[in-house]
């Protein structure tokens, strides 16, 4: 018997996922970022980390939440730039 709840199920809300690969400083993050109901969001499965972000060109506050997550500044403001130029280049 289990103790947890499913309290929400629908992938309607799900919206413009997009896959990107990033190399930077001799590492490689492949980045999944998209649209849910909360807002914005991120994951980069290879590193273990994921969390929320603001709008896709929001490089300022997209850094501070994938670097907390990441654990370096420097890596996240890549991140940041690179999905806020992919989005401003793919995304309608």
């Amino acid at each position: 018997m289990s103790d947890y709840k499913i309290t929400y199920c629908g992938n309607k809300h799900i919206e413009r996922m997009h896959h990107i690969g990033i190399e930077y400083n001799g590492n490689y993050y492949s980045v999944i970022f998209g649209k849910y109901v909360n807002g914005g969001f991120f994951s980069i499965p290879g590193w273990n980390v994921g969390g929320e972000l603001g709008t896709f060109d929001d490089v300022f506050w997209n850094t501070e939440s994938i670097g907390r997550a990441l654990k370096s500044k420097k890596a996240a403001k890549q991140i940041a730039l690179a999905i806020a130029e992919y989005s401003k280049e793919r995304i309608q």
